[in-house]
């Protein structure tokens, strides 16, 4: 008389092609976690960045205040009881983008960098280069992720609204 139903050898087998599975299944998942916490990450950043080049074109007579390359002298504070000039609103938007990019990432490397590049004649805009360059934590290698934004602003024209 012949025996039915599986083996014990075989339904070893079976389990272990099974965990096999399972064990790939919980790999890829925790890599689409980890893909999907780095995308939300920079999309942060890029909304970051568009703010910033959004507060540039809000105050557009700060023009060369906004470029954070040279040593500028720290403005005076200005509240929202107070009116503020170009240059203490320049210094605001500044330290609003820094300190928003270190809450971002607080326990990581965060380089916040404006480039201003004045126009060269009176039909070319002015040039700002928005970069934020930020380590990601979960990243093994280390290396640095760059948001860049190129803003071009046309100044002001005289006696225009």
């Amino acid at each position: 008389m012949k025996a039915r139903g599986f083996t014990l050898i075989e339904a070893l087998i079976a389990l272990v092609v099974l965990s096999v599975g399972l064990l790939g299944a919980a790999a890829m998942l925790l890599e689409n976690m980890r893909a999907h916490a780095a995308a939300l990450r920079r999309m942060a950043v890029v909304g970051l960045v568009h703010d910033m080049a959004e507060r540039i074109r809000m105050n557009p007579l700060g023009r060369a205040q906004y470029d954070t390359r040279g040593a500028l002298a720290a403005a005076d504070e200005c509240d929202a009881a107070a009116a503020c000039d170009v240059a203490q609103l320049a210094a605001a938007d500044r330290a609003h983008f820094a300190n928003a990019a270190r809450a971002l990432f607080p326990s990581a490397a965060v380089f916040a960098e404006i480039a201003f590049e004045p126009a060269t004649g009176p039909a070319a805009p002015d040039r700002y280069v928005i970069s934020l360059r930020f380590s990601a934590a979960a990243d093994a290698a280390g290396g640095l992720d760059n948001v860049e934004l190129v803003v071009l602003a046309h100044a002001p024209v005289a006696g225009g609204a």
